[in-house]
Protein backbone atom coordinates (compact mmCIF):
# COMPACT_ATOMS: atom_id res chain seq x y z
CA UNK A 1 0.00 0.00 0.00
CA UNK A 2 1.38 3.40 -0.99
CA UNK A 3 1.32 6.39 1.42
CA UNK A 4 -1.09 8.34 -0.82
CA UNK A 5 -3.70 5.53 -0.94
CA UNK A 6 -5.58 7.19 1.93
CA UNK A 7 -5.41 10.78 0.70
CA UNK A 8 -8.66 12.58 1.41
CA UNK A 9 -9.95 13.93 -1.90
CA UNK A 10 -12.81 15.85 -0.29
CA UNK A 11 -12.68 19.59 -0.81
CA UNK A 12 -14.61 20.40 2.36
CA UNK A 13 -14.75 18.83 5.80
CA UNK A 14 -17.99 17.31 7.01
CA UNK A 15 -19.68 18.16 10.28
CA UNK A 16 -22.27 16.02 12.06
CA UNK A 17 -25.77 16.97 10.95
CA UNK A 18 -28.81 15.10 12.24
CA UNK A 19 -31.91 16.34 10.44
CA UNK A 20 -34.55 14.69 8.32
CA UNK A 21 -34.21 15.48 4.64
CA UNK A 22 -36.26 14.75 1.55
CA UNK A 23 -34.63 13.79 -1.76
CA UNK A 24 -36.65 13.49 -4.95
CA UNK A 25 -35.67 12.72 -8.51
CA UNK A 26 -39.10 13.84 -9.72
CA UNK A 27 -40.57 10.31 -9.74
CA UNK A 28 -39.42 8.73 -6.51
CA UNK A 29 -39.10 10.41 -3.10
CA UNK A 30 -36.90 9.46 -0.18
CA UNK A 31 -37.18 10.74 3.37
CA UNK A 32 -34.01 10.01 5.32
CA UNK A 33 -31.87 11.19 8.20
CA UNK A 34 -28.77 13.11 7.30
CA UNK A 35 -25.51 12.09 8.95
CA UNK A 36 -23.24 14.97 7.99
CA UNK A 37 -23.09 18.21 6.02
CA UNK A 38 -20.39 20.13 4.21
CA UNK A 39 -20.34 23.17 1.97
CA UNK A 40 -20.51 20.74 -0.94
CA UNK A 41 -23.31 18.39 0.08
CA UNK A 42 -25.01 16.11 2.59
CA UNK A 43 -24.75 12.40 3.41
CA UNK A 44 -28.12 10.62 3.84
CA UNK A 45 -28.53 7.34 5.69
CA UNK A 46 -30.55 4.87 3.65
CA UNK A 47 -30.55 1.27 2.50
CA UNK A 48 -32.44 2.33 -0.64
CA UNK A 49 -30.00 4.68 -2.37
CA UNK A 50 -30.62 6.20 -5.76
CA UNK A 51 -28.09 5.33 -8.49
CA UNK A 52 -24.89 7.37 -8.84
CA UNK A 53 -25.35 10.53 -10.95
CA UNK A 54 -29.10 10.73 -10.24
CA UNK A 55 -30.10 14.39 -10.25
CA UNK A 56 -32.77 15.55 -7.87
CA UNK A 57 -33.95 18.11 -5.38
CA UNK A 58 -33.00 18.01 -1.70
CA UNK A 59 -35.18 19.73 0.90
CA UNK A 60 -33.70 20.27 4.37
CA UNK A 61 -33.55 22.71 7.26
CA UNK A 62 -30.68 24.40 9.05
CA UNK A 63 -30.88 25.29 12.73
CA UNK A 64 -29.85 28.87 11.94
CA UNK A 65 -32.69 29.43 9.48
CA UNK A 66 -36.45 29.23 10.00
CA UNK A 67 -37.36 28.06 6.49
CA UNK A 68 -36.36 24.97 4.57
CA UNK A 69 -33.88 25.02 1.71
CA UNK A 70 -34.42 23.21 -1.56
CA UNK A 71 -31.29 22.69 -3.64
CA UNK A 72 -30.65 20.80 -6.85
CA UNK A 73 -28.33 17.87 -6.09
CA UNK A 74 -26.63 14.88 -7.66
CA UNK A 75 -25.96 11.50 -6.05
CA UNK A 76 -22.16 11.49 -5.94
CA UNK A 77 -21.36 8.59 -3.62
CA UNK A 78 -23.02 5.42 -2.31
CA UNK A 79 -22.01 3.39 0.73
CA UNK A 80 -23.49 -0.07 1.22
CA UNK A 81 -21.32 -2.16 3.51
CA UNK A 82 -22.92 -5.44 4.59
CA UNK A 83 -19.85 -6.51 6.55
CA UNK A 84 -19.49 -3.77 9.17
CA UNK A 85 -22.38 -2.60 11.32
CA UNK A 86 -20.52 0.54 12.44
CA UNK A 87 -20.42 1.91 8.88
CA UNK A 88 -23.56 3.83 8.00
CA UNK A 89 -25.08 2.97 4.63
CA UNK A 90 -26.43 5.70 2.45
CA UNK A 91 -25.67 8.18 -0.27
CA UNK A 92 -23.76 11.40 -0.52
CA UNK A 93 -25.47 14.10 -2.52
CA UNK A 94 -23.57 17.00 -4.01
CA UNK A 95 -25.10 20.46 -4.19
CA UNK A 96 -25.51 21.69 -7.76
CA UNK A 97 -25.87 25.39 -8.49
CA UNK A 98 -26.98 26.63 -5.07
CA UNK A 99 -27.88 30.29 -4.96
CA UNK A 100 -25.59 32.70 -3.16
CA UNK A 101 -28.22 33.08 -0.43
CA UNK A 102 -28.30 29.29 0.06
CA UNK A 103 -24.50 29.14 0.17
CA UNK A 104 -24.48 31.93 2.74
CA UNK A 105 -26.93 30.00 4.95
CA UNK A 106 -24.91 26.77 4.67
CA UNK A 107 -21.69 28.67 5.42
CA UNK A 108 -23.30 30.34 8.44
CA UNK A 109 -24.52 26.97 9.74
CA UNK A 110 -21.07 25.38 9.35
CA UNK A 111 -19.26 28.40 10.80
CA UNK A 112 -21.59 28.47 13.82
CA UNK A 113 -21.19 24.74 14.46
CA UNK A 114 -17.42 25.00 14.06
CA UNK A 115 -17.27 27.81 16.62
CA UNK A 116 -19.52 25.85 18.99
CA UNK A 117 -17.26 22.77 18.74
CA UNK A 118 -14.12 24.84 19.32
CA UNK A 119 -15.68 26.59 22.31
CA UNK A 120 -16.87 23.27 23.72
CA UNK A 121 -13.37 21.82 23.31
CA UNK A 122 -11.98 24.70 25.37
CA UNK A 123 -14.52 24.10 28.13
CA UNK A 124 -13.89 20.34 28.16
CA UNK A 125 -10.12 20.82 28.36
CA UNK A 126 -10.20 23.37 31.20
CA UNK A 127 -9.11 22.34 34.70
CA UNK A 128 -12.47 23.16 36.27
CA UNK A 129 -15.45 22.06 34.19
CA UNK A 130 -18.20 24.60 33.57
CA UNK A 131 -21.17 22.23 33.26
CA UNK A 132 -23.64 25.04 32.54
CA UNK A 133 -21.53 26.19 29.59
CA UNK A 134 -20.85 22.63 28.45
CA UNK A 135 -24.54 21.71 28.48
CA UNK A 136 -25.49 24.96 26.72
CA UNK A 137 -23.10 24.21 23.86
CA UNK A 138 -24.00 20.52 23.87
CA UNK A 139 -27.65 21.45 23.29
CA UNK A 140 -26.62 23.42 20.19
CA UNK A 141 -24.79 20.42 18.73
CA UNK A 142 -27.24 17.53 18.29
CA UNK A 143 -25.85 14.04 18.60
CA UNK A 144 -23.66 14.74 21.63
CA UNK A 145 -26.27 14.03 24.30
CA UNK A 146 -25.52 10.29 24.39
CA UNK A 147 -21.88 10.68 25.39
CA UNK A 148 -20.47 10.59 28.89
CA UNK A 149 -17.59 12.96 29.72
CA UNK A 150 -14.91 10.66 28.29
CA UNK A 151 -16.85 10.04 25.08
CA UNK A 152 -17.76 13.70 24.77
CA UNK A 153 -14.13 14.77 25.06
CA UNK A 154 -13.09 12.25 22.42
CA UNK A 155 -15.91 13.15 20.01
CA UNK A 156 -15.43 16.92 20.32
CA UNK A 157 -11.65 16.69 20.05
CA UNK A 158 -12.03 14.37 17.05
CA UNK A 159 -14.34 16.81 15.26
CA UNK A 160 -12.06 19.73 16.09
CA UNK A 161 -9.16 17.98 14.32
CA UNK A 162 -11.02 18.91 11.13
CA UNK A 163 -10.33 22.57 11.83
CA UNK A 164 -6.69 22.24 12.85
CA UNK A 165 -4.04 22.95 10.22
CA UNK A 166 -2.35 19.88 8.82
CA UNK A 167 0.28 18.85 11.31
CA UNK A 168 1.78 16.06 9.25
CA UNK A 169 3.73 16.75 6.10
CA UNK A 170 3.56 14.30 3.24
CA UNK A 171 6.36 11.72 3.16
CA UNK A 172 7.85 13.27 0.03
CA UNK A 173 8.28 16.67 1.70
CA UNK A 174 9.50 15.47 5.09
CA UNK A 175 13.13 16.36 5.70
Amino acid sequence: MKPNDFVNRRREYRLPYFEKVIFSDGNKHLTAHALNISRGGIFLTTLDAFPIDTNGQLAFVLSSHSRSLCIKTRVAHIVFDKQRGEVECGMGVQFLDPTQAQLNLINLHIFTDQNNYLELRELLNSEKLDWVGINKLRSRLPGLERYDLLGLRYRVNRICTLFDPLSLSSPSTAA
